[in-house]
Order: C-alpha cells, then structure tokens, then sequence
C-alpha cells in the first residue's frame, strides 16, 4: 500500500501540538491539586502561553490524531472486502500491549484508548456512508454529554440528605500522585498507574466526553476513507475549507473561552462547553486546511515535508516524546516539574521535536519503518518482518 506523504505530515503535525500540549503540562496526566495549581506560571509570559495552549492546542491536534487514526483503519480494513477482521482485531491487541507498556509509565497514554475503541470500529464497516457520518459528527460534538447535561440543567438530580464519602477523595489521589512524581518513587509511579490510574483514565474519559468524542473522530476519519478524499487531494477546496472553518472555529473559541470561566453561572458555563466540543472539530479542521494549502505551496512545501518521517514513525514518535516528557518532570529523572515554567518546557518540546524530525530522517534513511512500528508490523503478521532498505533502494532515495 502505497504511502500519501500529505497524510504523514499531517499525523506528524498533530505529533508536534501533542508534545506541546503534555511539555506545557509537565506530562502530569492527573488533576492537578489545589495546592499546586499554576505550578508552571513562573513568568508573566507564561500566562500568555496558558492561554494560547489551552484555547488554540488543548483537544485540537489529538482530534486530528483520532480522524487520521479512523482513516488509517478504513485503509487497512474497510477499503478491502476480503480483508480479515480477527487480523485487525490482533493488530489492537497488540498496540493495546505497546500502549500498557506506555501506560505504566505515563497515564496520559492514549494508545490503550485508541486499542480499546478502535475494536469498536470493527463492526461499522459495513454501516451505510451516511450514517457513518452522522453518528461520527455526533458522538465527535460530544453528543450524550451534552444531552445528559441537558436534562441535569432541566430537572437536576435529587438532593441527598446522607453525605456519600468517597475514600481517598480525588483530591487525596491527585495529591499523592503528585508527590509520587515529585519523589520519582518509580515502583510506587508503575504500581499506581496500573491500579488507579486506569480508573482515572476512564473517569477522565467520561469526564472531558472524550468516551464518546474519540471513536466519533474515527467515525469521521472512516467517512473520509469512503468519500475517498485522500486519493484526491488536490481537489478539496482548501481555502473554502479555511474559510469556513475559521468563521466558525475562531467565534466558538471566543465563546468558550469568555462562558467557561468558574465564576459564571452553570448556565452560562453550558453553553460555553458546547462551544469548546465545536471548536475541537472545526479547528483542527482549519489546521488540516492550512497544512494541506502549505504542502502544495511551491515556497512552503520543504518545510511541510519536514514533517512527513516524523508521522511515518508515529507511534515511535509519541513514545520518545511521553520517554523525554517523563525524564525531564518526573523525580526519577531530572525532577524540573516544578522548577521549569511552562513557556520553558513548550521550548525544550520544540527543540526536541526537531530533534526528532532529524531523527527520523536519518532513520528513514537506512530502515523502512520505524523502530516500534516494525515490531507492531512483524508482531501483527507473526513473522520478522525486514527493515533494512536495501543498496538498490537507498540508490533509488537518493536519486529521489
């Protein structure tokens, strides 16, 4: 299956807000305790960089991650009549691996989610294109969240005289996770994150409404698959798409941003909430238009290009990128999580995403996938797969 370099620089663009996003957060994946809260606002600049990753980052490229993640599956499975599902079923189960591993390590992983939400894909390749689309716009606007929250706006739930007491609180958990990567108590960190840390996981899920938002972005990646709009390209209207999109991504921002602020009412928070779930797909469709426009841009498109190893490499890009994160915050590494503002961290991820775009290239150079993504190839075909290129093709790369 031959590869479109606009779809990897695209993943590889999400890979670069994603490890934005995590270094500005410290890699903490964990409500943060009250006592701690603004931990990385050292400076006044700092500030200026909360805002801009929290309306302009947060939700926006791990939303182009999903629908490109939802694509991948339509060209693995759902283009191919005869193409075995237990297969794919396998391939899940075996980035649900690589992801427990990730996991342990750093709860914010999201490579066991997309395991477990991808098997649910499965059965939707053979649903109609159209309601494809219509239960992924759904589920990806945050759909049931919005519905619940609806009706505990109209008849809110029945007052319980009795105190429910829940031991330890979550701000008891937050505390004791924070200092546990504080102390860099490594057993204590892998215990944790394999007991609590999955519960926290799903709680979170259902919490932000990303149990529903994720496999909408994949409902919405396996529509684009069906509407074959990777084969061509070069004949979606990039500046309609621009345009549309930032008429209504940068209003919603606003909205958001002005109504969800914890002195406004709950109704007005509502509404501000509904705002942020539309802004996450309409912004990250307006980057997806830019990047695209930028790629076919004779002056530009070098620089785009840049990005196509590093999302060739994805799932081995994410996992450097969580490795750095964890030793430069956590204790058992260089301990910076309270010592480094956060427009610091967002320059040593920038420095290191470079550092990765150079990585990649020089391993492209000599292999045909990457490091993890070989095994995940040879674990999925049970069969050492080769990756050294051979003379003929670094001479034919070359020449390219």
């Amino acid at each position: 299956m031959k590869r479109i370099e606009e779809i990897d620089a695209l993943r590889g663009f999400a890979l670069f807000g994603i490890v934005m996003t995590h270094m500005f957060e410290g890699y903490l994946a964990s409500f943060t305790p009250p006592q701690y809260v603004g931990f990385n606002i050292l400076y006044p600049i700092d500030s200026v960089s909360q805002t801009i990753i929290q309306n302009l980052f947060v939700g926006k490229f791990y939303a182009i991650f999903s629908m490109l993640f939802g694509l991948s599956f339509y060209l693995i499975l759902g283009s191919k009549k005869d193409s075995s599902s237990l297969k794919f079923a396998w391939r899940l189960i075996l980035l649900f691996l690589i992801g427990y591993i990730h996991h342990i390590h750093y709860r914010g992983d999201f490579l066991t989610v997309y395991a477990v939400f991808g098997m649910a894909l499965i059965p939707f390749r053979k649903l109609p294109t159209k309601l494809i689309f219509v239960l992924g716009l759904f589920f990806a606007l945050n759909g049931p969240s919005i519905i619940l929250k609806t009706i505990s706006l109209i008849q809110p739930p029945l007052e319980i005289n009795q105190p429910i007491s829940i031991s330890p609180s979550p701000v008891e958990q937050a505390t004791s996770y924070f200092q546990l990567i504080l102390d860099g108590e490594y057993r204590k960190l892998i215990v944790s994150n394999s007991t609590i840390g999955f519960i926290n996981k799903y709680n979170y899920l259902k919490f932000s409404g990303r149990l529903w938002v994720i496999p909408g972005l994949f409902l919405l990646g396996l529509w684009v698959g069906r509407k074959k709009w990777h084969e061509n390209i070069e004949k979606i209207p990039l500046i309609k798409l621009i345009l549309v999109t930032a008429s209504f991504g940068i209003p919603l921002i606003l909205i958001n941003f002005y109504l969800s602020t914890p002195t406004n009412s709950e109704l007005v928070r509502y509404f501000g909430s509904i705002a942020k779930d539309a802004s996450n797909i309409f912004i990250p469709l307006l980057y997806i238009g830019l990047v695209l426009l930028l790629y076919k841009s004779s002056l530009m498109q070098r620089f785009v290009k840049q990005l196509i190893p590093v999302g060739k490499m994805g799932l081995t890009t994410y996992v450097l990128q969580s490795a750095f994160g964890i030793f430069i915050f956590y204790g058992y590494g260089l301990g910076f999580l309270l010592k480094l503002s956060g427009t610091g961290a967002l320059g040593l991820g920038l420095l290191f995403f470079i550092g990765q775009i150079y990585f990649s290239k020089w391993w492209f150079s000599k292999y045909k996938y990457g490091p993890l993504e070989w095994l995940w190839r040879s674990g999925t075909n049970r069969s050492w797969q080769s990756i050294k290129l051979s003379k003929s093709e670094i001479i034919q790369m070359t020449i390219k």
